[in-house]
């Protein structure tokens, strides 16, 4: 692409009983600055929320918002492959409902990449959370706060793919989600690799979130992605995707030890809950759900 072409952008969203973030959500969309894109459409699509969903959303004045209620619970996979198929500008860039824009230039940062190589299919946007205000939640947060310190690499693997990502047009409408996948956003990265495109991460395009507050949504989200890990050697070839999520040995040890010398109680009752979930994964792993019980306590940042 050309260097003084302003890309067009698609912003979208699946949202599920979001009530409590969406307002603040679309707000950092519509803030954006558009040096080098232009901003076309937003999109929101209910996947059969039963609160006030739609009527936050509808709070937001701005004719660029389109919303998508048909009142179905079809689950998240289903509804990025609809947004998929209705964008039809030169990027698209998908944010979870549950997030909130760090600042007026994260979407242009995450159209950069692309922007300045054709050959880039996609790209993952960094993620930082909020302050935590629970045990559990600052636990979550620790880990993350390691993985950054001590392993920058990470940015140059699957794990960056995380509820943000920006689509090239060329790969975005080759982009085919099956319905019943359960880590979307590692399936686009390796479905990315895998059709020849490049994978590429946008550290200064940052996303807020809010990690889980209660032991039970740690435990629902932590067998969700060990579940998925499972299912996505169902489609790629197991030696990509275990390089995908691959972390030295070495590693390892660093960010234990990161972790056990910054918050000792956090850190033990996390290690539990990830054994705990790798062994009911390992039971139940022929038990797959698109359709999970909402991690309601990261629903709301502010």
């Amino acid at each position: 692409m050309k260097s003084n072409h302003k890309i067009t952008v698609t912003v979208g969203t699946s949202a599920y009983n979001e009530e409590r973030n969406i307002k603040f959500m679309l707000t950092s969309i519509c803030s954006q600055r558009e040096e080098n894109i232009q901003i076309k459409k937003i999109i929101v699509i209910s996947d059969g929320s039963t609160d006030g969903t739609i009527q936050a959303a509808k709070s937001v004045r701005d004719n660029r918002i389109t919303i998508v209620d048909d009142g179905k619970r079809l689950g998240q996979p289903a509804r990025i492959g609809q947004l998929l198929n209705m964008f039809s500008t030169d990027v698209f860039v998908l944010v979870d409902a549950d997030m909130v824009l760090k600042d007026s230039q994260v979407i242009e940062n995450i159209v950069e990449p692309i922007r300045k190589n054709k050959q880039v299919g996609l790209v993952t946007g960094e993620t930082e959370a909020v302050r935590a205000c629970t045990f559990i939640e600052k636990a979550v947060n620790n880990f993350f706060y390691a993985r950054n310190m001590i392993f920058p690499e990470f940015r140059n693997t699957a794990y960056t793919a995380h509820a943000f990502l920006c689509f090239s047009k060329k790969f975005g409408k080759l982009f085919q989600l099956p319905q019943h996948v359960l880590n979307s956003d590692a399936f686009s990265y390796f479905s990315c690799i895998t059709q020849g495109f490049t994978v590429t991460h946008a550290r200064n395009a940052i996303a807020l979130y809010r990690s889980p507050q209660s032991i039970k949504d740690v435990l629902n989200q932590s067998v969700r992605h060990v579940k998925g890990g499972y299912q996505l050697k169902e489609f790629f070839d197991s030696n990509l995707v275990r390089k995908g999520f691959y972390v030295p040995f070495s590693i390892q040890i660093k960010l234990m030890f990161w972790q056990f010398f910054h918050y000792p109680s956090g850190y033990f009752v996390l290690k539990m809950i990830h054994i705990y979930s790798a062994l009911k994964s390992h039971w139940s792993k022929e038990h797959l759900e698109v359709k999970w019980q909402t991690i309601s306590s990261s629903k709301q940042l502010y």
